[in-house]
């Protein structure tokens, strides 16, 4: 173990987390900490949301998952940032805009609103289990960064990150979150542009030109080429672009941030720093991943998700590791944190204000979001310990989200039918779990018909059709007057 390494980490964590945390906190309880907690009073400037938009997207798939995907894929595997830019787009010019115009609170709230009661709960029901999942995820890339720069076991290091990562909003929410994300933004770029530089210098033999040359001399030339080859275009770029964005365009980890900001321009602003600070960080993971597999620390490693942490060890000095996993760990936080806060605000606003205690004041929605998001943090360390493929569950974990975006830009911009909703919902999930779980994509032999093409095609198919000819249809939400969208 390297003692300069994890102090360094270790101290750089504490000052930013517990310092921001306790400053904001203190803040908010002089000024009244009424609404500040999930939502930031509803209103962070341009700035902060777009940074917190993109440090929340900003996670274990762009980072160690990357890094894991360039063994299978190379270079296509940087699709995932050009995914997320895209996913940035839909978020803060059409999705965001709408449900900060709206003024709801959450997204199954929004639901509510267009489908009625029962669907709201039926969405907070399924979208807080589903970012939950990306919140294990998280965990398992948190472990790993502290693998990489300290030598711990895997689960020591998911026990020190998750504490970490419930500390980065427990003390003060949103806002907090916001501007920690603030710092840590300039401090990961920083420090992805030194750790390239470094790679120069310090990759053994001829550096790129070795990485370059043994990929070639392998039969994987093709890993060199942005466009990888026609089944992985078919099978993960273009999949990938449909699944981020109708999930995160929908989601309450998607949304939330748009939620809080100050208003509509302040939503739409916000693409100028979120989608170059989001999507252009898996190009230096994707470059470190594939100099991992063509120097061959695949061996040293164990695996794909560890050989990149190998290499940073072996190759790199101890100074440059330090930056690299203080800046990874700090957007994973970051990650962490939003995706705990979410199904804490979900089910302290929908679940336990919704059903439990309609008239609960802020004061106690905050209680109950603390206490979710030691729980769900917790229980994350817990089940981060099964290490599923990142970039593969992700996308399955956001094919969920197909029907609820299908089902939503109708309910907004044509009719609202909640019998149609609920039935496409549910054949569009069923048809997920059989085409990946069950293995029927593999026992049809259509492994490059990726299970988004199937949950898009039932959804607009299913959410049109029963939405025209189901009886009890009503206007779009868009269509109302003012005061009928304040009565729904």
């Amino acid at each position: 173990m390297n003692w300069g390494i994890l102090a360094f980490v270790i101290i750089y964590e504490i000052v930013t987390v517990v310092g921001v945390g306790l400053i904001i906190s203190r803040k908010n309880k002089a000024a009244g900490e009424e609404g500040n907690f999930a939502l930031a009073g509803k209103g962070l400037p341009t700035a902060q949301v777009g940074v917190t938009l993109a440090l929340t997207m900003l996670g274990s798939a762009h980072i160690w998952g990357t890094c894991e995907n360039a063994y299978a894929m190379g270079a296509i595997s940087i699709w995932f940032g050009i995914a997320c830019t895209v996913m940035m787009i839909v978020i803060t010019q059409i999705t965001g805009p709408w449900v900060r115009k709206i003024g709801t609170d959450t997204v199954p709230d929004l639901f509510g609103k267009l489908f009625g009661g029962k669907m709201r709960i039926l969405t907070a029901c399924v979208m807080g289990p589903l970012v939950f999942g990306c919140l294990c995820l998280e965990t398992q890339c948190i472990a790993v960064t502290f693998v990489a720069c300290t030598g711990w076991s895997y689960t020591t290091g998911a026990i020190v990150g998750g504490i970490f990562g419930i500390l980065y909003v427990l003390l003060a929410g949103m806002k907090e979150v916001s501007w920690l994300n603030m710092i840590n933004a300039v401090f990961m770029y920083v420090a992805l542009i030194v750790a390239l530089i470094a790679m120069f210098v310090y990759l053994p033999g001829n550096g790129w030109e070795d990485v370059a040359a043994n990929l070639s001399n392998n039969g994987q030339g093709w890993m060199l080429d942005i466009f990888g080859n026609k089944d992985l275009i078919i099978n993960f770029a273009i999949p990938t672009i449909f699944c981020t964005s109708m999930f995160q365009g929908v989601s309450q980890m998607g949304l939330q941030t748009c939620i809080a900001a100050k208003d509509v321009k302040a939503v739409k602003k916000s693409i100028w720093l979120a989608g170059p600070v989001n999507g252009c960080f898996c190009i230096i993971p994707a470059l470190l991943g594939m100099a991992a597999l063509a120097l061959g620390y695949f061996k040293i490693g164990g695996s794909a998700m560890m050989m990149t942490p190998a290499m940073i060890l072996e190759v790199l000095p101890h100074w440059v590791v330090a930056l690299i996993c203080a800046s990874f760990l700090g957007a994973l936080l970051s990650t962490f944190a939003m995706t705990s806060l979410c199904p804490a605000t979900i089910f302290a606003y929908d679940l336990y204000g919704g059903l439990y205690k309609p008239k609960a004041s802020e004061k106690e929605k905050t209680i109950v979001m603390r206490i979710m998001i030691v729980i769900v943090g917790v229980l994350a360390i817990v089940l981060s310990n099964f290490q599923p493929t990142v970039v593969t569950t992700i996308n399955w974990i956001f094919t969920w989200g197909v029907p609820m975006f299908v089902m939503m830009v109708i309910g907004l911009c044509w009719k609202r039918n909640t019998k149609a909703a609920v039935i496409t919902y549910i054949v569009s999930w069923i048809a997920n779990i059989l085409w990946i779980t069950c293995g029927l994509q593999d026992k049809l032999g259509m492994m490059n018909f990726h299970q988004v093409y199937l949950c898009t095609i039932i959804s607009v198919v299913l959410g049109l059709l029963l939405t025209a000819v189901l009886p009890g249809s009503k206007p779009g939400f868009f269509k109302l007057s003012k005061e009928e969208q304040k009565a729904c």
